[in-house]
């Protein structure tokens, strides 16, 4: 087995880089080389996030000064001993006290960066695992791309937009497999409860092996303003990938463990991404179409007693969403 040293993480020989439509492509087909993989995901970052130079070294010397209040950090320390202790997978072994120094400079260089998020717990296991492919500085801008961009509100206390697009998901469910989804009410079971850890750790929290999980994630990267659609689009996929044992299913705590367990069975990542693009949701998931629904999933949920905050963030994110399509649209 390889061992990689986390100082040497993210480098890679020097060589002509896709084009950002040429790496995209490469995303959906799961044909991303392991060596462009590091090179490929910081440039992707940048262009999300638009960090200036330095960013991270600032960020983390405020940290260690005190930016970050006592309860953030305290809760940082007590969640990286819960991420790993040492991390050994498929030929990539880290020491456990080199992680976790690294896991915790990016977490609290991150709650500095961003107080109003600070830290959540899943921002632990998205980080941990950026850390196996890339150097600290990319890992704080990917995450930074995770919390900012791709699934903001996510990550509030409230977890408003978790519910939102919990909210939304169960629609495009409901539309595409009434049978499956008829059953599950009948249970009363609820697949946001799991879908929505799915998003929060990126499909970490799926038990996805690792070398399906870096393919997921070039296209969580790589597809940039369509990055929230791709996680629609692969939540919908994994889940439908168990419809059988799931209508065989009569008794809530079994749907529970097939579906947090429906990771396992994925091989090679490139029929679940060829299922997840194969869906037929295009019209509702382009940008201006998935603001709408998660705006009118958001009210619905307010009509039903949840608090009238859904359909401000539904609003900010719509917002912070068109601005990102908008930049990337003119870059490309």
């Amino acid at each position: 087995a390889a061992t990689e040293s986390l100082q040497r993480r993210g480098s890679s020989p020097a060589r002509t880089m896709l084009s950002v439509h040429d790496a995209r492509r490469a995303a959906r087909a799961g044909e991303v080389a392991a060596l462009e993989r590091p090179a490929l995901w910081r440039r992707a970052a940048r262009r999300a996030v638009r960090l200036r130079p330095g960013r991270y070294g600032e960020r983390l010397r405020a940290a260690r000064e005190g930016a970050c209040p006592p309860s953030v950090a305290k809760q940082i320390e007590k969640d990286l001993h819960r991420t790993f202790g040492s991390v050994h997978v498929r030929g990539v072994r880290v020491p456990q006290a080199e992680a976790l120094s690294s896991l915790r400079n990016v977490l609290l260089a991150y709650a500095s960066h961003n107080p109003r998020v600070g830290y959540c717990q899943s921002m632990n296991f998205v980080a941990a695992v950026l850390l196996l492919v890339v150097d600290e500085e990319t890992a704080f801008a990917c995450l930074a791309t995770v919390v900012e961009r791709v699934l903001q509100g996510h990550f509030a206390d409230d977890m408003a937009m978790s519910l939102v697009d919990g909210s939304v998901l169960r629609g495009l469910l409901s539309a595409k497999d009434p049978q499956l989804m008829r059953h599950l009410e009948e249970m009363q079971v609820a697949p946001s409860l799991v879908t929505a850890q799915w998003l929060l750790t990126c499909f970490v929290a799926s038990a996805m092996p690792l070398s399906a999980l870096l393919r997921v994630w070039d296209c969580l990267f790589l597809e940039g303003d369509a990055a929230l659609p791709f996680l629609l689009r692969l939540c919908a996929a994994l889940f439908l990938s168990r419809r059988d044992e799931l209508l065989a299913a009569h008794d809530p705590g079994e749907v529970y463990l097939l579906l947090m367990q429906s990771g396992a069975s994925v091989g090679s990542a490139v029929p679940l991404l060829a299922a997840a693009y194969a869906l037929p949701w295009d019209a509702p998931l382009l940008p201006h179409a998935l603001a709408q629904l998660r705006t009118s999933h958001a009210a619905t949920l307010v009509a039903d007693g949840a608090p009238e905050a859904l359909v401000l963030a539904a609003q900010a994110a719509a917002e912070g969403a068109g601005d990102a399509a908008a930049l990337e649209e003119a870059e490309e």
